[in-house]
């Protein structure tokens, strides 16, 4: 009996060693790794907004120029003008002192000049003082006097008014050396007389005999 209890006990010995595995070479694995967290970026702390600042006007540093004021001085000129003596026998030479804008400007202002009361006690304004002049002009040396039709009703005067008002405008006008006559218009049209005593439908040229 015992003979054959070791031989059965062997057996079994044998039999479960050879069902136990060895242990594989066949190295684990890691686990996966986790994915990484990025830390979120901080934000830098928000700056002011720095606006900038407006810009201001800076002096200028132009030195001036000294012909500009000679520029500015040739505007101003000195004129001679003409007013009846109160006797009414001859025109008187006055100098006055004008400024313009524009040089071409002289003429309407040199005319415009005889509607003001002269500073002399001994001569008088011919000049109607509601007769308005439109324009004056010069072309190829002929001053053009363009006056408004008001002055036909303003103007009362006999002969020796009309001689003396229209030999005032032209002797003070052909001073300047480049105008040589003077022609008349009412309101732009040509005119044969203010007043009946003077023939105003051709140029006129200066009237020496008036200042004599």
């Amino acid at each position: 009996m015992k003979k054959i209890f070791l031989p059965a006990m062997l057996a079994l010995l044998i039999f479960t060693a050879g069902c136990e595995q060895p242990p594989s070479d066949t190295p684990t694995a890691p686990p996966p790794d986790k994915p990484a967290t990025t830390a979120p970026d901080k934000k830098p702390a928000s700056q002011p907004e720095v606006k900038p600042s407006p810009e201001v006007d800076k002096p200028s540093t132009t030195e001036s120029n000294p012909s500009d004021a000679s520029e500015k001085s040739a505007h101003a000129m000195n004129i001679k003008v003409y007013y009846p003596d109160d006797s009414g026998m001859r025109l008187v030479e006055v100098e006055r002192e004008i400024t313009v804008d524009d040089p071409n400007d002289k003429y309407l202002v040199a005319v415009e000049s005889l509607r003001d009361d002269p500073n002399d006690a001994n001569l008088t304004r011919i000049f109607p003082s509601n007769a308005a002049i439109r324009s004056v002009t010069v072309e190829d040396g002929m001053a053009i006097v363009d006056f408004d039709g008001g002055i036909l009703k303003s103007f009362v005067g006999g002969s020796t008014g009309e001689e003396f008002l229209i030999g005032s405008i032209v002797d003070t006008l052909t001073n300047f050396p480049e105008v040589t006559s003077v022609k008349f218009l009412v309101d732009g049209q040509e005119i044969e007389t203010l007043s009946g005593h003077m023939d105003l439908s051709i140029p006129l040229e200066r009237m020496n005999d008036l200042t004599e």
